[in-house]
């Protein structure tokens, strides 16, 4: 029996557990919360806050799982680029993870690549939030680098 552990238990997390049950899998499912959507399904869950590299490791090396998926943003990838050097399977890549989980590293690779993406420019504070809101000079949308089920 192949072991997943879910990184994430929101409603997409939900569908997937389902599914890897019905092909005879055991879930993990992780997330910040108690009863999140998937833990409602999975076979053990585990609460903790993903951000925690320590907690992260210690969840991992507990129940080592075939297949680590990660489902929310707010993970250390780090960590997963870490365990999976070390041959953990991560679906998908750690890389691939990495590259995706923060909007800016998304960007800046598309950029770096010569994708066309929208303009855009990062701020820390309302002051630099206006100030580069001017430069782009049309209407903006302001979105946090990370967040995660649409918080």
């Amino acid at each position: 029996m192949r072991k997943i552990l879910l990184l994430g238990s929101g409603e997409l997390g939900k569908e997937l557990t389902i599914s890897l049950k019905r092909i005879g899998c055991h879930v993990i499912t992780c997330d910040s919360y108690e009863n999140a959507p998937a833990m409602q399904v999975s076979d053990q869950s585990e609460v903790f806050n993903m951000l925690n590299s320590e907690k992260l490791y210690e969840v991992i090396e507990t129940h080592k799982p075939d297949f680590i998926v990660p489902e929310v943003e707010a993970i250390e990838t780090q960590v997963l680029l870490e365990v999976e050097k070390n041959g953990k399977n991560i679906i998908p890549s750690a890389r691939a993870v990495n590259l995706t989980m923060n909007r800016d590293r998304i960007r800046d690779r598309a950029k770096i690549l010569g994708l066309q993406t929208a303009s855009f420019a990062y701020a820390e504070t309302e002051e630099e939030l206006i100030l580069e809101a001017k430069k782009i000079g049309s209407k903006v949308a302001v979105k946090p680098v990370m967040s995660s089920s649409g918080k």
